[in-house]
């Protein structure tokens, strides 16, 4: 067709002279899909956006933890190596200098930078551990371990083996001391530091199953202490100094009881006379005793030997079975446990715990006279017969009597005393001092009291 050939939408036609042409006339709006098609190729650019972005930070994590897994298998293997290396240096090493090896080293290979940690244990070959228990196999090997760790690596490398001493290598002269930790449940307690002095000197800490072997030790006598971080012992000691013998291919055990400590304040009360009222009581000093101490417990006295509300026993070991309290200093103050019950108390310690137990006291219902005649202001020193102080003198108490002649409190520790009251008074131009004493009075009465009247009389003083 002249003129061209096309597709045309809206169009002019013009005729001249006889001829005819197409002419193209283009609408001033451009052909575009109608608005459905419109939202549809949106979404799916953005879909085919989105898949392309999974499946590039899909390679990306696939590209990443290759390398790094890479990267750590060439730093474990690295730990490794330097695992061996100070396997074969503590191989060359003597014994002696294996037994209780702890060292600790920095190494930097091709950038990494590594923590060796070296150790060195006897153990019995029966059980392939340490072995601190009464009557248990001598150790026969030492078991030589080295831990290697790394900030690039989640697990430490562990390379452990074993070093048999040769014939001859160690001296038949020397024996071994074994040490086993326990808390007072019973459980094996790590941690605790054990040092000697002697014919040689050892160092060390008990393990995760409580045991500590020193062998190869000069036969002779050492001065051992041990301590744990605050706890105490069964005696309430923060650290424990004592001699210890070893003896020559012999092996000495030693039982070791830390735990933390809890506290005891007890409180005080008397009857009066025989009335059902009671009133609070001081006191200067208690005992505080358990079976599984040893001894016949421990006294624990207040500042200056002074009568307080309470006297805090502090620092106990706290024992799976209640302590015995009681006032007094020692064993004679114990109040018989049928006729005595209230006078002490059955107390379990706990950890970081305080008991609060409240203790009747006996009285002593002292009434002091001149010329029949109640004496107040008047000086009672009493004396404890069988109960020491620590300085080794017996214990002496003073009082004074109130205006009723009366022990201005009356409360006190069970047991056998010695009395003795005194005053001074105007006779004629003279002040004279009258005495009064009395022997084995025994205060042990917690229904009525013991009642005692002195009058004061002689010139003799006691």
């Amino acid at each position: 067709m002249p003129g061209g050939i096309g597709v045309c939408g809206p169009a002019a036609v013009k005729a001249r002279a006889g001829s005819f042409r197409w002419v193209w006339v283009l609408s001033d709006r451009a052909q575009s899909p109608p608005a459905a098609e419109q939202g549809f190729v949106l979404i799916e650019v953005l879909v085919s956006a989105v898949i392309l972005a999974l499946v590039a930070a899909g390679v990306l994590t696939l590209l990443s933890a290759t390398t790094r897994s890479a990267a750590s298998e060439r730093v474990h293997s690295q730990a490794y190596g330097v695992a061996q290396e100070d396997q074969a240096r503590m191989r060359s090493m003597r014994i002696s200098s294996l037994n209780r090896l702890e060292e600790a080293n920095e190494v930097t290979l091709d950038g990494s930078k590594f923590t060796v940690e070296s150790t060195g244990v006897f153990v019995d070959n029966a059980t392939g551990d340490e072995s601190c228990t009464e009557g248990s196999s001598p150790a026969d090997y030492v078991r030589i371990t080295s831990t290697v760790r790394s900030a690039q690596m989640v697990n430490p490398v562990v390379v452990q083996s074993a070093v048999a001493p040769s014939t001859g290598s160690l001296d038949p002269s020397h024996g071994t001391l074994s040490f086993s930790a326990t808390n007072a449940a019973g459980d094996p307690l790590s941690g605790v530091s054990i040092s000697g002095t002697g014919v040689a000197g050892f160092n060390g800490q008990t393990d995760s199953t409580g045991c500590a072997n020193f062998a190869d030790l000069p036969a002779g006598n050492y001065t051992m202490t041990t301590s744990a971080g605050g706890m105490v012992n069964m005696l309430g000691e923060t650290s424990t100094s004592k001699p210890i013998g070893v003896s020559a291919a012999g092996t000495q055990t030693v039982g070791l009881r830390y735990d933390v400590p809890g506290n005891i304040e007890p409180r005080f009360q008397y009857r009066v006379g025989s009335t059902p009222t009671m009133l609070p009581a001081t006191a200067d000093s208690i005992l505080v005793y358990n079976a599984e101490m040893g001894t016949l417990g421990r006294a624990y006295w207040t500042a200056g030997h002074t009568r307080q509300a309470t006297v805090p026993a502090t620092g106990l070991f706290p024992f799976i079975h209640a302590d015995t309290v009681y006032a007094g200093a020692c064993e004679k103050n114990n109040p018989v446990p049928a006729e005595g019950a209230p006078a002490r108390a059955s107390v379990l310690v706990t950890p970081n715990g305080t008991a609060t137990p409240l203790i009747t006291l006996p009285a002593l219902n002292l009434t002091v006279k001149r010329n029949s005649s109640v004496v107040s202001g008047a000086t009672v020193k009493i004396t404890d017969e069988e109960c020491k102080e620590p300085n080794g003198s017996l214990v002496k108490r003073i009082y004074t009597t109130e205006a009723g002649g009366h022990l201005t409190e009356p409360g006190m520790p069970w047991g056998i005393y010695s009395v003795c009251a005194s005053g001074t008074f105007k006779e004629g131009s003279n002040n004279v001092t009258r005495y009064a004493s009395k022997t084995k009075v025994s205060v042990k009465n917690l229904t009525s009291g013991t009642p005692l009247e002195l009058e004061l009389s002689s010139t003799s003083s006691c």
